[in-house]
């Protein structure tokens, strides 16, 4: 199944609190024409089916982008068959990248690089406006934990606050729980990759060992550390423009 035929009202909820979060903060603009980053996980998942529902409605062109990177054998292709599945039936246009580059150092850094530079060639590819990627309050938050830890200024402290004003993180606003809530009342099909348990990379062991320590001080803690975020980036805009 790709999705239900009839909108729950969790997913009602949902969808209007994601369309006045960009209303909100003008970020993508009626007509825009979107590359969609599309991993085949929860959090992408869901950007896709919201975007696909949106699409009609905010004069929309959607383009979606999969790199399958082949690190992970016939999980990954599973990955892939699924995101084609289901921008097929949303009948959205889709690009796949299979890199030969295998890194060896360094890996979510690097792989980072290789999809980046897939997501923006095919932008410029296709002359459309820009790259949407399905990153959490979640997300935010343990970016933002992992460079403090790495001793990051002010820039490092408001991640997601770059120059490259063509990327968009339209669901900085929702947590990985809101994703999950959407896609279970939805019955919107998903891939869990098993590397995100491996304690293998510091992320993951913020993800599951740091911060549940801390939700023990505070069960708020991720919209806390979304708020500091934002503010930190308040003050490096306000600082750029002296």
């Amino acid at each position: 199944m790709v999705q239900k035929l009839a909108i729950t009202h969790t997913g009602l909820v949902f969808i209007r609190r994601f369309q006045n979060a960009i209303s909100k903060n003008s970020v993508l603009p009626r007509g825009s024409k979107i590359i969609i980053a599309v991993s085949g996980g929860p959090d992408s998942m869901t950007l896709l089916t919201l975007l696909n529902r949106l699409k009609a409605k905010h004069d929309f062109e959607l383009h979606a982008a999969h790199v399958n990177y082949g690190l992970r054998g016939r999980d990954s292709d599973n990955d892939e068959r699924l995101v084609e599945k289901i921008c097929s039936a949303y009948q959205i246009p889709l690009s796949t990248f299979h890199p030969t580059e295998k890194p060896i150092a360094n890996i979510e850094a690097t792989l980072r690089v290789i999809r980046y530079r897939f997501f923006e060639r095919i932008r410029k590819k296709h002359g459309f406006d820009l790259i949407v990627t399905a990153h959490t309050m979640n997300d935010l938050a343990e970016t933002f934990l992992l460079n403090l830890m790495r001793g990051s200024g002010l820039i490092g402290l408001s991640p997601f606050k770059r120059a490259h004003s063509n990327i968009v993180r339209p669901l900085v606003s929702c947590t990985r729980e809101d994703i999950e809530s959407f896609l279970t009342s939805e019955g919107i099909l998903s891939r869990q990759d098993k590397s995100n348990n491996s304690k293998r990379f510091t992320r993951n062991r913020i993800r599951h060992e740091l911060l549940p320590i801390l939700k023990t001080f505070n069960p708020n803690i991720i919209a806390t550390l979304a708020k500091t975020v934002s503010i930190l980036g308040e003050k490096h805009e306000s600082d750029s423009r002296k």
